[in-house]
């Protein structure tokens, strides 16, 4: 395994426990279609008890970066006081195949081994990463002490389902015809219509367009269209077809996890409702809370209301 700092212009003294490092681990053989190695961070003091931290496809290794409030000093995961592990999602770089959340399991496990850890103090996951948790808890139950599932459940709702089928039919579209970043920019914005809620637009935006022409902009299609863009800087239509079908992938057995469990929902969240958490809150097989917050950021609560989370969070560790 090769640890390397974070690069620098400069060279500098040994990194405080809050610098992440960052490293790659070689993949397993049953997971070489997914690439050769798995990129991956610590951020913390050895020793300390370590965390698990994921969140959605978009996503990197540096939690601290991307779950403020959440992650970092103060934080339920205080670097000061754990160990941080975060993970890039392994995918299809032709976007042709998607890997199941087990396999980003499998490859969590091949990371925790690479650095030594048999037993994380918890797996925490948000969306894609809560999916993640639970695949984790059932196929490799051992591995973490505890889970922490936000925004996630045992199988995806057949309305995020079919949602998610017509992103991936734009994309497709626009990788065929030549224009891939746009259409991966309009499947953003559908996905963010399904990450918020309606509430949340009428509150910050003004309805109608501007003018006769049929493309006349609107306050709510500026802002999906700045989302869309910003989007594209960091993922490609590639992998986005791979995680995104991989989320459709997911499926656990709640009767086979028994380890000690935390779920946290919205109660305005579209993509993973109220009663899918109740039922498997119900179905899991080891002791279990469950926390439904009034939000009205809907299924980006794991990202708008980090300061809920992270008290729930903290308490749960």
């Amino acid at each position: 395994m090769r640890l390397s700092h974070v690069q620098s212009r400069y060279a500098e003294p040994a990194p405080r426990a809050a610098e992440p490092r960052l490293f790659e681990v070689k993949l397993p053989a049953g997971l070489a279609r997914f690439g050769a190695s798995v990129r991956a961070s610590l951020t913390g003091p050895e020793g300390a008890p370590l965390l698990i931290l994921l969140g959605g496809i978009s996503a990197d290794c540096l939690p601290c970066s991307w779950w403020p409030g959440v992650a970092g000093p103060g934080c339920a995961a205080d670097p000061e006081r754990f160990r941080i592990l975060g993970m890039d999602f392994i995918a299809d770089r032709f976007g042709e195949v998607a890997p199941s959340p087990r396999d980003q399991a499998a490859a969590l496990c091949a990371v925790l081994d690479a650095i030594g850890v048999r037993q994380a103090h918890a797996a925490i996951g948000a969306s894609y990463g809560g999916m993640i948790a639970l695949a984790l808890g059932q196929h490799h139950p051992n591995r973490a002490a505890r889970l922490v599932a936000i925004s996630a459940d045992a199988r995806p709702h057949p309305a995020a389902t079919a949602i998610r089928d017509l992103q991936r039919r734009i994309v497709a579209l626009g990788l065929a015809g030549g224009d891939a970043e746009e259409a991966l920019s309009i499947a953003r914005g559908l996905a963010m219509l399904s990450y918020r809620t309606r509430e949340e637009f009428a509150e910050r935006f003004e309805g109608g367009i501007g003018g006769e022409g049929v493309l006349g902009r609107s306050e709510p299609g500026a802002y999906l269209r700045n989302r869309g863009e910003a989007f594209t800087r960091r993922m490609s239509p590639e992998r986005f077809l791979s995680l995104s079908a991989s989320i459709d992938r997911h499926q656990v057995d709640p009767a086979r996890i028994a380890v000690p469990t935390l779920l946290i929902g919205a109660d305005s969240d579209q993509l993973v409702p109220p009663v899918q958490l109740e039922a498997l809150a119900a179905s899991l097989a080891g002791p279990v809370q469950l926390r439904l917050l009034p939000s009205l950021y809907g299924h980006d609560m794991f990202l708008k209301d980090a300061d809920r989370i992270s008290a729930l969070v903290g308490a749960f560790l």
